[in-house]
């Protein structure tokens, strides 16, 4: 059997929710992507795994710089160090969607390093390990000048463009299938979307449009394996052969915050294949509801629902329901101050919701104005339920007045010089 490590989506580079480590210098969730990293790393060679495959998405965005890109080279030369090979799928956030210029992980093929394969075009690839050979079918993320000539993507449609491209790829993989040796174990590597995959928070950082397969173009006998990347979230579309997505390794916002994050290992055999998902302690996000418009004491109840939570390492967020009175007494400031004296790695946000009953008490403006609300009290209204300063409102009220007054006095002006 040949043992794989199968990683994807690392996206290193990703900074949100954090800060500057004092004593590295680099930023906390930084430090968070890479120490997911060393954990997968750490799993795969305490399991005595033959090859890490990487399926795509190494950085957050295309240009990564230099110290991201250094801190993955450590680890790759770590991997390589103990004899184990490296296999490189090129995602979306590796490649540039501009004819010549280098993808993020060019350079590794470029020196020629020694035990990293970087496959960035549809191809098959014998490989050897100490366990025995293997073969893999790279589909890395596909671009349309990377099947297309210029001539074809001038004259083309969008939809012609995409019909092409699924052509050609269902060519290359009916005509790949014919190639394989019967006797080897075999892999297909695919950095995009299977067709009934579920999304996540990748939605939002696509770079590029999906080209969206069937699984039935890649669920072939002839495959043991099929190593996905591209979705974050680990799910299993699959078992003859399985289809696998291992999901990010660390959570990118609050949309993955019930997604455990991991990497798989797979023990490979020609029709006899297993794999084992293995969670990564990925930081923990929080979101803490709390709906106090019924109590006497809002304060102490979001305490309360603060104090239910295990906050350490955690990324929070605190939503809170609160009458327009209730909100006018509670301070943003003192409500984080509270997330983190209970252990908060890092607060989001603080929002406090005013019941929608009080806000649609000012929704028909024009007929209170007729029912006696005066505008300076409407404006008065509307800043208190924004939860608005009180010194800030007195500012604000007095520049109304003023404007009042002057508008008085033109109407006054115009109305006498009608006369």
């Amino acid at each position: 059997m040949i043992k794989m490590l199968h990683l994807a989506d690392l996206h290193i580079g990703i900074e949100n929710y954090g800060r500057i480590d004092p004593s590295t210098g680099l930023h906390t969730r930084l430090l968070d992507y890479l120490e997911r990293l060393d954990e997968a790393i750490d799993v795969g060679l305490d399991a005595g795994v033959d090859l890490v495959l990487i399926a795509g998405d190494i950085y957050k965005n295309r240009s990564p710089n230099p110290t991201h890109q250094r801190e993955f080279a450590r680890r790759i030369r770590r991997i390589v160090a103990a004899n184990v090979p490296v296999f490189i799928l090129t995602g979306n956030h590796d490649v540039s969607p501009s004819i010549g210029r280098a993808h993020s992980v060019e350079i590794f093929g470029t020196l020629a390093v020694e035990g990293v394969t970087i496959a960035d075009r549809p191809r098959l690839y014998p490989f050897t390990t100490r366990a025995g050979p293997l073969q893999i079918i790279a589909i890395p993320w596909l671009t349309r000048h990377g099947l297309l000539t210029r001539e074809e993507l001038r004259l083309a449609s969008f939809g012609e463009i995409e019909a092409e491209l699924r052509k050609r790829l269902d060519t290359f993989i009916e005509q790949t299938l014919t190639e394989l040796d019967p006797d080897i174990p075999t892999v297909l590597t695919l950095h995009g979307t299977i067709d009934g995959a579920q999304f996540g928070a990748e939605r939002s950082m696509t770079l590029g449009q999906d080209l969206v397969l069937t699984r039935g173009i890649v669920a072939q006998s002839s495959i043991d394996y099929v190593a996905l990347g591209h979705i974050h979230k680990h799910q299993v579309l699959g078992e003859h052969p399985p289809l696998v997505y291992p999901g990010s390794i660390e959570r990118v916002d609050f949309g993955e915050q019930a997604e455990d994050k991991g990497c798989v290992l797979v023990e490979l055999g020609r029709g006899t294949t297993r794999w084992h998902f293995h969670k990564l302690a990925a930081r923990p996000f929080i979101t803490i509801n709390v709906d106090v418009r019924t109590s006497n004491t809002p304060q102490e109840r979001i305490a309360h629902a603060i104090a239910q939570h295990t906050l350490d390492r955690a990324v929070v967020r605190l939503l809170v329901k609160a009458t327009p009175e209730q909100a006018m007494l509670l301070r943003e400031g003192e409500l984080r101050e509270e997330l983190n004296t209970a252990g908060a790695f890092f607060v989001a946000t603080v929002v406090i919701d005013v019941e929608r009953e009080a806000r649609g008490r000012f929704a028909g403006i024009e007929e209170q104005l007729q029912a006696g609300l005066t505008p300076r009290r409407a404006l008065e209204l509307y800043l208190q339920t924004r939860q608005t300063d009180p010194q800030r409102i007195a500012v604000l009220l007095a520049a109304a007045d003023e404007l009042l007054a002057e508008d008085e006095l033109l109407k006054s002006h115009l109305s006498s010089e009608g006369n």
